[in-house]
């Protein structure tokens, strides 16, 4: 079975294609950000804590609010923040996204604003019902383009990034050999 595709006219009149990520590489995504975002969390966490007491033992220690101004709060927005902010800086891209394979892309296949990348984190909430993203993945599953709630919202596709493409050049195969130069195939 192929993957769904969406295609795009482009100005020169050439189609572009672009293969839509299924629920495994989204999961595949997914499972990569969380372990990265748990272990940045958890880190700010427990090196704040010993940072602000000079021990990892917590049970005889009272909190202050000083304390959870510079360790709990930062560790919570650090987990909750990691997707919309990083999707924000790197274009629609997170490192478990790059190392899946996939990108963010709106419907005509352009670079996702900062609007719909941040309406569709907000409808993370909506998506992680009742747990585990039951919700959006049985939306992926489900629908025919593989988008979650928050995709549909913001207007966005998850799609297979290939970053391996041949450049127009290396199209002509090894091009020295087949006596044709760079200059003679502009």
């Amino acid at each position: 079975m192929n993957a769904p595709e969406v295609t795009l006219q482009s100005v020169t009149g050439v189609d572009v294609r672009l293969k839509i990520a299924g629920a495994g590489s989204r999961s595949f995504a997914f499972v990569i950000d969380w372990h990265i975002r748990l272990v940045l969390a958890l880190a700010w966490f427990f090196g704040g804590s010993f940072l602000y007491y000079g021990t990892m033992t917590f049970a005889d220690v009272m909190p202050s609010a000083a304390y959870a101004f510079l360790v709990p709060i930062p560790a919570a927005a650090i987990y909750l923040l990691y997707h919309p902010v990083l999707e924000i800086a790197m274009h629609g891209r997170t490192p478990g996204k790059r190392i899946a394979g996939v990108r963010l892309v709106t419907r005509e296949g352009d670079v996702p604003s900062f609007g719909a990348l941040l309406v569709r984190n907000i409808f993370r909430l909506i998506d992680s019902l009742p747990a585990a993203y039951l919700v959006g993945l049985v939306s992926v599953i489900f629908t025919s383009q593989h988008v979650r709630i928050g995709d549909l919202a913001g207007g966005t596709l998850l799609v297979l990034d290939d970053t391996h493409k041949d450049t127009a050049f290396d199209a002509f195969g090894n091009a020295q050999e087949n006596g044709l130069t760079p200059q003679a195939a502009e």
